[in-house]
């Protein structure tokens, strides 16, 4: 666990770092698939340039939402810990706000120069996954988004972050959601190496992240998250996301019944 690393003389926080890789080697991947949707490769690359700016601009919005009474309750101890202001800005996020944030870029995109937008997301939603898992590897690194009490081996300390409790033992499930990620990623990369029906790999991606992430919150240790009636927002968000695309779906193939 090692949040900063000095590189050239500079201080440079490790996830932030981790997610800029993962950006470029997730935008490359979409790049080089785009024939397979018939998409342009300078469509792709400048949509998920929008997804980009999305992702982060929701996920920060969440985090904050999610956070409010916290911000309230504890604002002249957040001013005074410049440590804790700068965590804030270069880490605290929340993946289903940026999610959320970087379909809508990508969709305001695709309006803006009359491209498909399911087959542009279609192009672009494998890569998701795979940018997620360097995330998480950037949270295993800045020691947030810890896991629950845990018995080494497993269990690490991660006694240089700023926010994870110092001298525990903690679930490292920041990595088995990395690697839960880089499988949703693997099968995706399978299941698209011919085109499938519109809004498929998007539909199953969905899916599949909301199950992992429902089951991995039962892991997770730190308090931020918020809950409601026992359940963590990101568990309440990832219900929603299966009832969602479950409910689009069945509309979908009731509508082309009906068309018959």
């Amino acid at each position: 666990m090692k949040p900063f690393i000095h590189l050239f003389g500079f201080r440079i926080a490790t996830y932030g770092l981790l997610i800029l890789f993962g950006f470029i080697i997730g935008i490359l991947i979409a790049v080089f698939r785009s024939h397979i949707y018939s998409q342009k490769r300078e469509d792709v690359f400048y949509a998920s340039l929008f997804a980009a700016i999305g992702l982060i601009v929701g996920a920060k919005l969440l985090y904050i939402f999610i956070n409010i009474p916290y911000i309230v309750d504890n604002f002249n101890a957040i001013i005074s810990n410049p440590k804790y202001i700068i965590y804030m800005l270069q880490s605290g996020f929340v993946f289903y706000g940026g999610l959320a944030g970087a379909i809508i870029l990508i969709y305001i995109y695709t309006k803006k120069y009359k491209i498909d937008f399911i087959s542009l997301i279609e192009t672009l939603a494998p890569s998701f996954p795979l940018i997620h898992a360097f995330g998480r590897l950037g949270c295993f690194f800045a020691g947030c988004c810890y896991g629950i009490p845990f018995n080494p081996p497993i269990g690490m300390m991660f006694n240089e972050s700023i926010v994870a409790p110092h001298n525990i033992s903690l679930f490292p499930v920041q990595m088995l959601e990395a690697f839960l990620n880089i499988l949703i990623f693997i099968f995706l990369i399978i299941y698209v190496r011919k085109k499938r029906n519109r809004g498929n790999v998007i539909s199953i991606y969905l899916i599949l992240y909301s199950i992992v992430r429902f089951l991995v919150e039962y892991l997770r240790y730190d308090a931020e998250r918020g809950f409601l009636l026992g359940i963590s927002t990101s568990q309440w968000f990832s219900i929603a996301i299966i009832m969602l695309v479950i409910g689009v779906s069945l509309f979908k193939n009731k509508l082309k019944n009906s068309t018959r």
